[in-house]
């Protein structure tokens, strides 16, 4: 490798190496084209290559799917790590501090890590930089998953599980060396990016698998969405395990101690596992980790299971963020998940429910109130902190006749949850609703740490 030098000195600085070469090219990559034709992922491979091929010299499992990916993920590594190993986690995107998203045994890399790591990667970026165009760039998702396979390949971790971006084929983490990959549910998304259908969509997320894996896990899917991950899988010769035919979750009851579930698979049956995680989503997605560790591990052991799940957290899906009245917290941007959300508060049982709503002008925050509108008594819009997100008065305008006297505008969303406390009742639930960036400045409001999970 090439001899370090000091470049960056504070995880700020290290931040900014990782957008470089993005931001260079901002103004040039032409608009609402798809994936293919503007995400360079060969770039990643370049750099995993100058640096040595960390990625082939550990074992590594891909993460993909339209939602829950995160879950997945976070899943997964627990039960790696309930199992006595090292697990390297490597999501996106971050709450509060970009040292989020590199972790092992769920702790956020350190300042000093990131900063050497990224120190490391400069001048190999450099050399890949001088090559492109100006509408090319090295994808920040690329930069950040090497980062993270130096780090686990110095700190020795068993296994390491990284989450894709909003795509696969063309994501810059596909490119890394992987034995096993997972996809969860596929619906349609990121129109034109991953594809103007679903089997097009499906596509795009099913290129995740690649023919040195040993097996893929796929989470319940549409039968257009199925077909085209069992003809990639058979096409490139991996073993792919479906839920409903290897494995499933039955049983599911949710109360506000967690999801109670019964987790079936080929091998094993796992009886009233309890998660501390909210939702009967969660139970699908806990049932596709255990798939994934039976496989990956050569088996589990149910104690361990029982171990991951029950003091799993992972902010901002549908986390109990305040008791007192009772708070959900989740990172909901359509209706297909507000729906979770709805079945979620609706199984709590609450008979008052205030629902604060924080999703800017280009997401589907008409979509969400309308699935929160029924059980809730307010529906108080409100922005995230984010300059970068497009919020306008105009939302009121187009929601008001849907929501009529129920609805509320507060701009700052410390002002939103203060006027939902004091409208709630002793037996409320207030429901938070927005992007991460919402979840950020609310897991902020309340003080809570996201380094350490």
């Amino acid at each position: 490798m090439i001899g370090v030098v000091a470049i960056f000195t504070n995880a700020k600085e290290a931040e900014d190496f990782v957008y470089s070469s993005y931001m260079n090219a901002i103004d040039k990559i032409p608009k609402d084209m798809p994936d293919m034709v503007t995400r360079n992922p060969h770039l990643t491979r370049a750099l995993l290559d100058k640096t040595e091929e960390p990625d082939k010299k550990q074992r590594n499992i891909l993460v993909t799917g339209s939602k829950g990916k995160g879950s997945v993920s976070r899943m997964i590594s627990k039960l790696i790590e309930a199992h006595g190993l090292k697990a390297g986690l490597c999501t996106s995107p971050h709450l509060v501090s970009f040292l989020e998203r590199i972790r092992i045994n769920g702790n956020a890399i350190s300042e000093g890590d990131f900063v050497k790591y990224a120190n490391i990667l400069e001048p190999y970026a450099a050399e890949v930089q001088k090559q492109l165009t100006e509408a090319q760039y090295i994808g920040p998702a690329g930069i950040t998953a090497v980062i993270a396979m130096l780090y686990y390949l110095d700190q020795k971790t068993d296994y390491n599980v990284f989450e894709c971006g909003k795509g696969a084929r063309y994501d810059d983490v596909t490119r890394i060396y992987s034995e096993a990959s997972v996809i969860n549910t596929i619906f349609p998304e990121h129109i034109p990016q991953l594809g103007y259908n679903l089997p097009e969509i499906a596509f795009n997320k099913a290129g995740i698998i690649n023919s040195i894996q040993r097996f893929a896990v796929s989470a319940v899917q549409q039968k257009e969405v199925r077909d085209v991950i069992c003809r990639e899988a058979c096409d490139k010769g991996v073993r792919l395990f479906t839920f409903g035919q290897d494995f499933l979750c039955e049983k599911i009851c949710v109360d506000r101690n967690g999801t109670y579930f019964d987790i079936i698979t080929r091998n094993n049956k796992y009886r009233n596992i309890r998660l501390n995680l909210m939702g009967r989503h969660q139970a699908y997605n806990a049932a596709i980790a255990v798939c994934t560790a039976e496989n990956l591990l050569g088996g589990v052991k149910e104690e361990n299971i029982r171990q991951a799940f029950d003091g799993i957290t992972w902010p901002g899906r549908l986390e109990v963020i305040n008791r007192s009245p009772l708070t959900i917290l989740d990172g909901c941007i359509n209706r297909e998940c507000a729906i979770h959300v709805r079945e979620f508060v609706s199984e709590m049982g609450n008979k008052d429910v205030i629902s604060i709503v924080g999703i800017p002008d280009d997401k589907d925050y008409e979509g969400v109130a309308c699935e929160m509108y029924d059980i809730s008594r307010r529906i108080i819009f409100t922005a995230s902190k984010n300059k970068h997100l497009k919020f306008t008065t105009a939302q009121m305008d187009k929601a008001k006749p849907m929501l009529g006297e129920k609805l509320i505008y507060e701009a700052e969303i410390e002002d939103a949850i203060e006027t939902a406390y004091n409208l709630i009742g002793d037996d409320g639930l207030v429901c938070i609703i927005g992007t991460q960036s919402l979840v950020r400045d609310v897991k902020e409001y309340f003080k809570q740490d996201t380094l350490n999970l």
